[in-house]
């Protein structure tokens, strides 16, 4: 049975989302006045890989084969159907690694953005470092799975492949599976200690939790992954739904690292979602904005100490106040605060000199 439809489908459906994500959460940065950061660039340069893999996926299924049984042909077509396949899962896995890593890294330079006084940053960090560390040693693999590097590839030529495939497989998308669901579950654990009506608490978990969509389908590839085997002249059909799974993947870890920072653009479509009214269903949503703009208006400019101590109310970009935020930024600010004070109380102060008593006459 071809499979062929279903990697247009897979394909056609998702890659508008993510592109459309993309597009709105820059034309949001510019609504707001904000310029481009880190978790942007790599939301963008992520969206640019996740489009490669999905193009190698659609040249695969037009030229090669992907989603068609190939048994029936002459074995001179099976040999070059097969090499090419090869040679396309081989680059694809550059795309695919590399679109998952940066989604991964732009929402977790993102949560350093936002959450840079709280208690999971040192867990963020950490989960950067994990990150890099994953696709470097996904890279290698790659790359050196087979002894000359073309052998994956071109089995015309004498080599060898000290990697078991399969195993490489399951491994890798195993742990970055694992790492999308604590990425995910970081924050709504600090949003679970702030006292919050039970509504604005479900929206704001329910933000941070669309990420769990890009669990869903990592978790469909690696059942879909299963299916490799080696030694089969059956691969393009069986890996085409572990291809059409790998295309979601990517474009719904794009569009899931985009999300929340739609808000601005939601507000201009929907003038209904105007957050001057306290009881507007869009006020929970304002928890990532307003620990943004807090975070970035608490530091002083020369010394990275808090210049504002008092804590007034954060407002976001859009002017409105959440006093029910500095219960996170209180919490996590306060060490700041303590060792700025204990700063100023060490300084020496100046006497001020006594006044100079005129003599008689003088002015006269």
């Amino acid at each position: 049975m071809s499979l062929v439809p279903n990697i247009w489908a897979g394909v056609i459906t998702v890659m508008p989302f993510a592109a459309a994500a993309l597009v709105l959460r820059i034309c949001a940065r510019r609504m707001t006045r904000m310029g481009l950061g880190w978790d942007d660039c790599f939301s963008v340069a992520a969206w640019v890989f996740a489009v490669g893999y999905s193009a190698l996926v659609l040249v695969w299924t037009v030229h090669f084969k992907l989603g068609q049984t190939i048994g029936h042909l002459p074995r001179e077509q099976i040999d070059y159907y097969l090499g090419r396949s090869y040679l396309v899962l081989w680059i694809s896995e550059f795309f695919y690694s590399w679109s998952i890593c940066l989604s991964k890294l732009a929402v977790l330079t993102f949560y350093l953005r936002v959450f840079q006084f709280s208690s999971i940053r040192w867990p963020i960090i950490i989960l950067i470092a994990t990150c890099l560390v994953w696709i470097g040693i996904r890279t290698f693999f790659t790359i050196f799975r087979c002894s000359p590097v073309h052998y994956y590839w071109d089995r015309s030529v004498e080599g060898s492949c000290w990697v078991n495939v399969a195993t490489y497989y399951l491994a890798t998308d195993v742990t970055h599976t694992l790492l999308d669901c604590i990425i995910v579950a970081l924050p709504i654990f600090e949003v679970l200690k702030i006292q919050l009506r039970l509504g604005q608490k479900i929206a704001v978990i329910g933000l941070f939790s669309c990420g769990f969509l890009v669990c869903i389908a990592s978790a469909f590839q690696i059942v879909q992954s299963t299916r490799y085997d080696a030694n089969s002249i059956e691969l393009p059909h069986q890996l085409a739904l572990s291809m059409i799974w790998g295309t979601v993947e990517v474009q719904l870890a794009v569009f899931a690292s985009c999300l929340a920072l739609l808000r601005p653009i939601f507000r201009k479509i929907v003038p209904g979602l105007s957050t001057a009214d306290p009881d507007s269903l869009s006020r929970p949503s304002l928890a990532v904005r307003q620990l943004e703009a807090h975070s970035n208006s608490a530091m002083s400019p020369r010394l990275g100490e808090i210049s504002d101590i008092s804590l007034p109310h954060i407002h976001d970009a859009d002017g409105v106040d959440q006093p029910w935020m500095k219960q996170i930024t209180s919490s996590s600010l306060s060490p700041q605060i303590e060792l700025r004070e204990n700063r100023t109380s060490s300084i020496p102060q100046e006497r001020p000199e006594p006044p100079r008593s005129r003599s008689p006459g003088a002015g006269a």
